[in-house]
């Protein structure tokens, strides 16, 4: 090849393509395949040109592209302007970053959809993958779970765990997008298992430290199981969230004296607390709409001006419920509303980020100043 932009460059006709011993992929920096209007295709060896730079594909006959292009991390131009592929995605010589991460994530969906069918294949539907209605149905189920579960973090926990989430009975399969459904369901129960026994070593840890004179370290295994398990046809079980909630609140939700703690006591004061901070939080959203419908909008209906003041409380929120920060802030931003929201309505309506930027500039400008 010759020299072009100071790398390895090889301008190549579809024949040559398919020809790999007639240039040095490993070492191609730069490949032009334009003009080529035979080339329908790129082969999957591409991948082996791990130090391509420039690919130029300008009026081929190209409609797809290999997923093994995902593979190339050192792609940073394609340029397919005047090709099917283009006409058929609105992609020409833009965005290469984004094309090339949209086929790398088709290329790692595919190696979890391969790797689970072979997995399935010889574990946990080993005795029955040879019968027709193996042969038929478990890639039809392979591939309704991995239809099923979008995020591919998800679907690699998913191979993983292929023997523990996959029916026994391939029979239980033969509607297989409901099979997949149910597994889906039985996944995220089991990660959430798997998350509450993490969350119960946090909240050991937790306990010890609040009562670390008062409680034997034996008894707090007890203690955690009784917040964890209840009569949930009364009442409200605590979800992942709520637990994060109470190891976070731990010192405002647990009593002085161990010896008075209950499951259903820990998961009364986890509600009250949610629904206090709660009220807070709509407490000073209502300041917050006084403030600027008395001062600013009295013209304005009352409707328009809390959908504003929520807006913009919105944007001061750091947690599922109220923070003191949070609040400390708005209240603040309540007493001060003149100066942080606009005379106009409509830009408060169109631009609430301007409000919280103002805050945050004069919150600066104070602390700057020791105020």
């Amino acid at each position: 090849g010759d020299d072009r932009r100071g790398g390895r460059c090889h301008h190549a006709t579809a024949t040559t393509l398919t020809s790999p011993h007639r240039f040095n992929p490993p070492a191609l920096e730069q490949l032009w395949l334009n003009d080529n209007p035979l080339l329908e295709e790129l082969p999957s060896e591409i991948e082996f040109c791990k130090q391509l730079r420039v690919l130029d594909l300008r009026r081929t006959a190209l409609s797809k592209l290999p997923r093994e292009m995902g593979r190339l991390k050192k792609l940073i131009e394609i340029d397919l302007r005047e090709t099917p592929f283009a006409a058929a995605t609105g992609v020409g010589a833009t965005d290469t970053d984004g094309l090339v991460e949209s086929i790398a994530r088709k290329d790692r969906r595919e190696n979890h959809r391969l790797e689970m069918l072979e997995k399935v294949v010889n574990g946990v539907y080993r005795e029955v993958a040879d019968t027709r209605e193996g042969q038929y149905l478990i890639p039809e189920l392979v591939q309704a779970v991995c239809d099923e579960f979008t995020d591919l973090d998800e679907l690699r926990n998913v191979v993983r765990n292929c023997d523990r989430l996959f029916p026994t009975e391939l029979r239980q399969a033969r509607n297989p997008r409901r099979a997949a459904k149910r597994l889906h369901d039985d996944f995220t129960a089991l990660r959430r298992q798997n998350e509450k026994k993490k969350l119960s070593a946090e909240l050991e840890l937790k306990l010890r430290a609040i009562y670390y004179d008062v409680i034997e370290p034996e008894s707090v295994e007890g203690i955690i199981k009784g917040i964890y398990q209840g009569d949930w046809a009364v009442e409200k079980e605590l979800e992942l969230e709520d637990i994060h909630f109470l190891i976070k609140n731990a010192p405002r939700l647990f009593p002085d004296d161990p010896e008075t703690i209950t499951g259903p006591g820990i998961r009364s004061a986890v509600w009250a607390l949610q629904q206090s901070l709660t009220d807070d939080r709509e407490e000073v959203i209502a300041k917050v709409k006084l403030a600027i419908m008395s001062n600013l909008y009295p013209d304005r209906e009352p409707a328009d001006v809390e959908a504003v003041a929520r807006a913009v409380g919105k944007l001061f929120e750091r947690d599922a419920f109220a923070t003191k920060k949070e609040l400390e802030e708005m209240k603040k931003l309540a007493a001060d509303a003149s100066l942080h929201f606009p005379a106009e309505f409509q830009l408060a309506q169109e631009n609430p980020q301007a409000v919280r930027m103002s805050f945050k500039r004069a919150s600066a400008a104070s602390a700057a100043m020791g105020m």
